[in-house]
């Protein structure tokens, strides 16, 4: 049984989407940057210690920015650990257990240099001081005569890291992060440590730590924002859409539903911008990047020191709802400008590596097709369908839209890009589009997730079973075309003439 649905490409422009938007984060965890990416005595480590199997499937997802340490591991990161050659294993007092430093601030801006990434430290508040601070951006980027700069010289680096892009805190707002503040003390820090960057060098990217949590939303980043308005260039936020494989039916609706949620939750924090900008007219907004962000498993924590991969996690509806997500972030590139993917490697990440294997997950994948097959413009569309069942918030059960669709194209070309998530899990939906001028020919290319399993998952036994297929197909006479139940596809079409000059 097939459904009908539309989508009319108005020709307006909703913003820029900027690539930053494709970022990773990667932790220092135990199975994370440690052992899995970096791993010295591995068979298949290079002479950087990185796996080299494992930095090609990273490179495989393009990411723009990667964020690191932490992360809640990254509120008690000592940096000077893991700089120098002496790199002792110490302990990670967020979780308890030690660690080893042999990953440090030198090995992570080269490995993003190596994937083509920009790199993003995020410093440490928990423990951490203003001093240890300023001493980290000076050791990454001093030019001059001083302590730090020639700390990082005498450690073989004569030239600077130039690390752009520097966050302040990690959900301090929450009762599990060590160094928990209050809305007005974590403003009034972040005010003082964006200031003493910012005169260390005007032009770095300063990121500080906003709240996506309903109750403490408003009282949080209000502060926060008028406060720091000044200093920062971005309110970061984190977000994860929770399932429990579990329950009825997978938790398919509730795991769908959370990208939908976010991106109502994501014109009410722009409107907290916007608030604010009224009272300091002017000045430039601070942009929105969700520097965590993801599917989560509610009923697996990775947080013993005795864990080991050994299996993976994410299913084809949560591939959907990443793409989905994805699908947001274009709509609201206005708004939106950086995001890090939550995570790279094990602890929710894209990839599950072992000390043998390495697989994608099912997310990995939508993640990998948006980079490669979209462009930087977002086109404002008109979309219509039927809807499907959401998850029921209260006593109040929620309707989604069968299809979700975000339409992009680049400057002066004719090629569009349609991402479509179809959330039906039951019906098939043949789309029909109008992109507003002639199509150059009925045939295009599609690249396309899908298995007649909405619940199916990558195994270490089969790691290939949810894959993209790449095709050409041709559309029928009413421009329409067939999208499986619970399939991510994108739809390259040709147009005779370009949308945006």
């Amino acid at each position: 049984m097939s459904t009908q649905a539309t989508f009319t490409v108005r020709g307006s422009v909703n913003g820029r989407i900027r690539p930053e938007i494709y970022g990773q984060f990667l932790s220092r965890r135990r199975w994370v940057a440690d052992e899995a990416l970096h791993n010295p005595e591995h068979p298949d480590a290079g002479a950087d210690g990185l796996r080299r199997q494992v930095v090609d499937a990273i490179t495989g997802l393009g990411a723009p920015v990667v964020r690191w340490p932490g992360g809640c591991t990254g509120t008690s990161y000592e940096w000077e650990r893991g700089v120098g050659p002496d790199r002792e294993r110490t302990v990670d007092w967020h979780f308890g257990y030690d660690v080893g430093n042999g990953f440090g601030t030198a090995e992570f801006v080269a490995y993003c240099r190596r994937i083509g990434a920009e790199p993003q430290i995020n410093l440490t508040t928990g423990t951490g001081t203003l001093r240890e601070a300023l001493a980290w951006v000076e050791y990454c980027n001093g030019t001059g005569d001083s302590v730090y700069a020639n700390l990082r010289r005498s450690h073989g680096y004569d030239e600077p890291f130039n690390v752009r892009y520097w966050q302040i805190g990690n959900e301090e707002w929450g009762p599990w992060e060590l160094g928990q503040l209050g809305p007005q003390d974590n403003a009034v820090r972040c005010r003082e440590w964006a200031k003493a960057i910012k005169r260390i060098d005007p032009t770095l990217k300063v990121l500080a730590i906003g709240c996506f949590e309903p109750s403490q939303a408003v009282d949080w980043n209000l502060a926060l924002l008028r406060e720091a308005w000044d200093h920062i260039d971005y309110l970061t936020l984190h977000t994860y859409w929770p399932f429990d494989p579990t329950a009825a039916g997978g938790d398919y609706a509730r795991v769908l539903s959370g990208p939908a949620r976010t991106e109502d939750a994501i014109v009410a924090i722009q409107g907290l911008v916007d608030l604010v900008a009224r009272e300091k007219p002017g000045t430039p907004k601070p942009e929105l990047a969700f520097t965590e962000w993801n599917c989560a498993d509610a009923t697996r924590f990775e947080m013993s020191p005795k864990w080991r991969p050994g299996e993976t996690r994410y299913r084809t509806v949560d591939a959907l709802a990443v793409a989905s997500f994805l699908n947001v972030m274009q709509r609201r590139s206005d708004s939106v400008t950086l995001a890090n993917f939550a995570q790279t490697i094990n602890v929710v990440g894209a990839l599950v590596v072992t000390d043998d294997e390495v697989v994608h997950e099912t997310v990995y994948w939508p993640l990998q097709m948006q980079r490669h097959h979209s462009g930087t413009i977002a086109l404002a569309g008109d979309a219509t369908s039927g809807t499907v069942p959401g998850e029921t918030l209260g006593r109040v059960p929620i309707e989604l839209p069968a299809l979700d669709i975000s339409a992009s194209t680049n400057p002066g070309s004719t090629t569009v890009w349609l991402s479509v998530v179809n959330r039906d899990r039951d019906n098939a939906v043949s789309l029909s589009v109008d992109v507003g001028r002639p199509l150059l020919t009925n045939l295009v290319k599609i690249h396309q997730l899908h298995t007649d399993d909405p619940l199916a998952k990558n195994t270490l036994d089969q790691p290939d079973r949810v894959r993209p297929r790449s095709d050409e197909v041709k559309l029928d006479d009413n421009l329409a075309l067939d999208l499986p139940a619970g399939s991510y596809t994108i739809i390259e079409l040709t147009t005779t003439t370009p949308i945006v000059d």
